[in-house]
């Protein structure tokens, strides 16, 4: 299980890594900072992409083979299963797009990397349509799921291709002007569309009884982490331009990359997410496969398949919350003080680990 969570992660950051190098290659020099990039990334992204993208079909065929025979599972998952109608779409595609990119000179023109852009796109309907959104409506969770995951990889991948193949912190400035409103308005869409794939597995009014599943862990740990990425926007979005604008010398590299370490980890979760159960229905989930290990062991009292949990903030649970507080100060402060972008990174995880802490102590 552990495999198929990584997978999912890297088969996110090889999309990532892919529109954020075709996106970067659109912008003018003198508005980005000079990077050291080849074609190689994009090769190597669209190989991950088909390799990673197989993980669930092969989790659905070795859950499935044993009954009627593994060539006979094989032809039905990829025949009959949507997940293995997308990955048959997913390597026709990707076969096209590598050769594409291995014969042509993809980002030296911008209608050589729209026609990229084009093949991406498909990629991402093609994940969006194997998504459980999709198989819960006819329609709005396939794209909902799409716009979801384009905005995210949008927003990831540019960060992550310029905070991690710069060559200097030239035209920072010209590239914050720019990239912080695309990153904004791709927060606006993640949020939106995922509110409503939320509640399509999750009443809003259950948002705390799925934390009984390891699927609402894995949604709690997901919603935690969005403050750290928040402070880290905050830092390099406003603090370090203004400094930049004052004339001081910082090196913003190190800050956006702490930034990207967060945003990968949201991914990791969304990987766990993914191959969790949905609650359609908690009551019955807890029936058949009881609770989660880790509530059951922050849990003390006895655990009922009709109940409803509610907040009861203790001592404990207060001095975790607290503790949260004075993370997410350290956060700022440490930048304020000029010490090193990790130092914060680990405070902005410390902060993440208090407040679930407190969260899980007040049930």
């Amino acid at each position: 299980m552990i495999a198929v969570y990584v997978t999912e992660a890297l088969l996110y950051l090889c999309f990532s890594l892919l529109i954020g190098t075709l996106l970067i290659h659109l912008v003018p020099p003198h508005l980005k900072p000079p990077l050291k990039l080849s074609k190689r990334v994009l090769q190597v992204s669209i190989l991950g992409i088909v390799l990673l993208s197989a993980a669930p079909v092969v989790r659905v065929i070795l859950f499935l083979y044993e009954d009627i025979g593994l060539l006979l599972t094989i032809r039905n998952v990829i025949g009959e299963f949507a997940v293995g109608k997308a990955w048959t779409l997913t390597i026709i595609v990707s076969l096209f797009f590598y050769l594409f990119v291995s014969v042509i000179p993809v980002l030296e023109r911008k209608a050589f990397i729209a026609a990229a852009l084009a093949f991406t796109a498909v990629l991402l309907v093609a994940l969006g349509w194997a998504s459980h959104s999709a198989s819960l409506t006819d329609w709005s969770g396939l794209v909902f799921h799409t716009l979801h995951f384009a905005a995210v990889t949008v927003w990831v991948g540019l960060l992550l291709v310029v905070s991690w193949f710069s060559t200097s912190q030239q035209n920072w400035l010209p590239f914050l002007k720019w990239y912080t409103p695309v990153a904004l308005s791709c927060l606006a869409v993640v949020i939106v569309s995922g509110l409503f794939i939320m509640t399509l597995a999750v009443e809003l009014t259950e948002y705390q009884e799925t934390w009984m599943m390891p699927y609402g862990q894995a949604l709690l740990l997901k919603h935690l982490m969005v403050l750290p990425v928040l402070l880290f926007a905050l830092i390099n979005g406003v603090w370090i331009r203004r400094k930049l604008q004052r004339g001081s010398n910082i090196n913003p590299l190190p800050w956006a990359k702490a930034e990207s370490v967060i945003l990968l980890l949201i991914f990791i979760a969304t990987g766990v997410l993914g191959q969790q159960e949905p609650p359609h229905s908690i009551e019955t989930y807890l029936r058949s496969s009881g609770p989660s290990k880790i509530f059951d062991y922050f849990y003390s009292g006895s655990i009922d398949s009709a109940m409803t949990l509610q907040f009861g903030f203790n001592l404990l649970s207060m001095l975790f919350l607290l503790v949260a507080a004075v993370f997410g100060f350290l956060v700022v402060y440490c930048f304020k003080q000029k010490m090193p972008a990790r130092v914060s990174l680990v405070m902005s995880l410390c902060c993440v680990l208090a407040m679930y802490l407190g969260l899980m102590t007040s049930i």
